[in-house]
């Protein structure tokens, strides 16, 4: 008979420690991807019951923090208004050219970001060589901002995406430290991809988004001409930036992430207007 169907592994192991201490017969076994049954025969049915609510007692389960989901339409319109930007400021800034003061100014150049010119590692995020490569990092970028908004809110997406892109832009700076310029917002497209890896899910396969975030760093991060130390540690951030979040409560108020969305795109502005000034 079925004397008990638990969702946490760690519990059904513990109870049937519990059986196993009492000398009960059982079998623990798989029920699905996210369940297992304890089941004991007929005859061990109250020995087995009084077992188990002993240790109930004693040991409540704990509360687990409920997954909480964001409004499909404001992720949505996340990772449009991302990729609507980028596209917006590649027709306003135009390919790569040595002789443009947008690239001039607002390339990160490593060895200038290690002398102060901390707006590079912002600006840059916003400039691309060429329209093929606008247009990988505005279909990929708004696409897991999207998935990451839908996770932790569109505010707190925006902002640690943006955070992500340039720590990430940052520590490959400080890592190089040699006259190596690049551009292009797929830092923080790594950085998101990297927190979106690091939010805890509820299943013991904790490991898969890991794995499959690194595999698609390896795929579209380390291609001809990309900028590997930059997607690396891009990438790295953002899973430093994903655990971090995900010890802390969910941010429900909807006007802290409005906050931090205008936040997220109040600090390119002032980055630009920084590199100009």
């Amino acid at each position: 008979m079925l004397l008990r169907l638990s969702s946490d592994f760690r519990r059904a192991m513990d109870l049937s420690l519990v059986l196993e201490q009492e000398g009960i017969p059982h079998q623990l076994r798989r029920v699905d991807d996210a369940q297992w049954a304890l089941e004991i025969g007929d005859d061990d049915a109250a020995r087995a019951d009084a077992a188990i609510a002993a240790f109930e007692r004693e040991n409540p389960p704990a509360e687990r923090r409920r997954a909480v989901v964001y409004p499909t339409t404001g992720a949505v319109v996340c990772g449009v208004a991302f990729s609507l930007v980028l596209l917006a400021m590649y027709l306003r800034t135009g390919p790569e050219s040595a002789g443009s003061p947008w690239f001039v100014r607002g390339s990160a150049d490593a060895a200038a970001i290690l002398r102060g010119e901390w707006w590079r590692t912002v600006t840059a995020l916003t400039l691309h060589a060429d329209a093929a490569h606008v247009a990988g990092n505005a279909v990929l970028g708004g696409l897991l901002l999207t998935l990451l908004a839908r996770s932790i809110g569109p505010g707190l997406a925006s902002a640690l995406m943006l955070l992500s892109g340039a720590a990430g832009t940052f520590a490959a700076a400080a890592l190089i430290r040699h006259d190596f310029v690049s551009i292009g917002a797929s830092t923080a497209v790594f950085g998101a991809l990297g927190t979106l890896t690091a939010l805890p899910r509820a299943s013991r396969r904790v490991w898969m988004p890991v794995v499959g975030g690194i595999a698609l760093l390896a795929l579209l991060g380390t291609a001809k001409r990309a900028d590997v130390a930059g997607h690396l540690c891009g990438f790295v951030s953002g899973v430093l930036a994903g655990a971090a979040v995900s010890v802390l409560l969910p941010l429900r108020s909807r006007a802290a992430q409005a906050c931090l969305a205008v936040a997220a795109a109040c600090v390119p502005v002032a980055a630009w207007v920084a590199a100009f000034r």
